[in-house]
């Protein structure tokens, strides 16, 4: 018979057990620039050190190759020597080259995590590659390990909802520094959002729904006028506002929601979800908030009008290229427009 064993672990006890890294009674963790100082938490997990193979870059570390040894290209201390360069300061002679090395140390793991949609497949770009997709679990959290060359790396996300519904891409740019481990943290995938009617007659109730995190406040944006409604997403994700148009009066709309995950103090907002028109009494065809010229296609003229926009907020908060509103002509338009592309 198989016999399986496990061993619960007491924080605080001074012995290390199960999944405890260390415990030590009294210390409650802090920064260290070494891997000899390093100190407990009261989680019983190491708080960051140089020499976690952690890049660390709000306590400045440059590098981080899980030692403090110097003579290679991270220093003891975690900072970047570069090929050529003295190492300990001072320059080579005979007019070769001092310490420092030429190695190419390859390509850097990149660690990302962050919620999404419950129980659904996340499919990741890298540099316009795709490079894998991951599952979600239950509460929508993920983990999905890739590798990058060192320098400037954006990283694309972007899932279909339990209904078949596509998210805009979540996009982020990041550096990959060469010896470290690259950690993307909090990457928050926006909700989904669909109408059942964007022609709807005055007085009518409209149903916007999606997909979201769970648990989280998902509120709905509705412009001109920026009006607010708010509504929670279940455990699977799915949220719900039946809109009455007569709070709205006659004209055109444009909804578009994001999530508050979080609680207190301690909240996170996605960024925005795609753009839905509403003609409530007037007549008007629903296009792509990526048509930009409104020609019913989106093409050239739309990626020209957009290049003219780029990283520019147009003197306001409301540049004309700005298809995800927020406040920002970018990369993340940029997908938003190469998704609904029709040439």
């Amino acid at each position: 018979m198989a016999t399986t064993t496990l061993t619960i672990g007491i924080c605080g006890n001074n012995v290390v057990e199960g999944i405890e890294e260390c415990d030590i009674p009294g210390q409650t963790g802090g920064y260290s620039t070494n891997i000899a100082g390093r100190q407990c938490q009261t989680d019983c997990q190491f708080a960051p050190y140089c020499g976690d193979g952690i890049l660390q870059t709000q306590f400045s570390e440059e590098c981080d190759d899980g030692a403090n040894t110097d003579g290679d290209f991270c220093t003891a201390d975690c900072k970047i020597v570069f090929a050529g360069s003295g190492g300990g300061g001072s320059s080579g002679g005979g007019g070769g080259s001092g310490g420092g090395s030429t190695t190419d140390l390859g390509d850097t793991q990149i660690n990302i995590t962050g919620q999404a949609y419950p129980k659904t497949t996340l499919n990741f770009i890298l540099d316009t590659e795709n490079v894998g997709t991951v599952r979600t679990g239950s509460d929508g959290s993920f983990e999905f390990l890739t590798t990058a060359s060192p320098g400037t790396a954006t990283l694309g996300v972007w899932a279909e909802d339990n209904k078949g519904v596509r998210s805009i891409t979540f996009n982020t740019t990041f550096d990959v520094t060469q010896a470290a481990a690259t950690n993307v943290n909090s990457v928050f995938l926006p909700p989904t959002l669909t109408v059942s009617n964007q022609n709807p007659d005055p007085g009518a109730v409209v149903t916007v729904e999606g997909q979201a995190v769970p648990d989280a406040t998902v509120e709905l944006h509705i412009g001109p006028g920026n009006k607010v409604r708010t509504t929670t997403s279940g455990s699977n994700g799915r949220w719900q506002i039946d809109l009455d148009t007569n709070t709205l009066g006659i004209a055109e709309y444009t909804l578009r929601a994001k999530s508050v995950f979080g609680t207190g103090s301690l909240t996170t907002d996605s960024a925005f979800s795609r753009s839905v028109q509403l003609f409530v009494g007037v007549e008007g065809t629903p296009v792509s908030s990526a048509d930009l010229n409104r020609d019913g296609s989106v093409d050239l003229i739309d990626f020209s009008i957009l290049i003219f926009w780029w990283e520019s907020n147009g003197g306001d908060s409301d540049p004309p290229a700005d298809i995800n509103g927020d406040g920002l002509v970018s990369l993340a338009d940029f997908s938003i427009l190469l998704f609904n592309w029709t040439g």
